[in-house]
């Protein structure tokens, strides 16, 4: 009976945490694009500044993308035919290659072969010790 009451007190606690819907946020330079996930339409939005063909914004949007656990806050984002979209590193070291902010997830966004820093609804960007915002 114990191990009942343990195994649904680990699964009430997943669900609930699962329940909770959270927006994952990266940018990214050289080119400058944004990209922004939805966990719960499962939508990812590209933004590319200046990359339409006439110098207009280029804005997608891939809908089906699923989100992976691959292991300890390591995560991919994959299209609804399985192509590997974005990997995800919650390592508290990712960087939009020019400000000086500490993005919580490393990303490498596959499509254009860029890396760059995310934020999420729960984790956001941080200074290094001594920075100045």
């Amino acid at each position: 009976m114990i191990k009942l009451n343990l195994l649904f007190a680990v699964a009430s606690m997943t669900l609930s945490s699962l329940a909770q819907a959270d927006i994952i946020k990266c940018t990214f330079t050289e080119p400058f694009v944004s990209v922004e996930y939805s966990t719960t339409t499962n939508e990812l939005k590209t933004n590319g500044l200046g990359l339409g063909e006439n110098g207009e914004d280029l804005v997608t949007v891939e809908k089906n993308v699923s989100f992976q656990i691959k292991g300890p806050g390591q995560f991919e984002l994959l299209s609804k035919t399985k192509k590997l979209v974005m990997t995800l590193n919650l390592n508290f070291e990712g960087s939009n290659g020019m400000s000086d902010e500490i993005y919580p997830y490393d990303a490498q966004f596959d499509a254009m072969n860029l890396r760059g820093g995310c934020t999420s609804n729960f984790l956001k960007t941080k200074l290094p010790e001594g920075g100045v915002k």
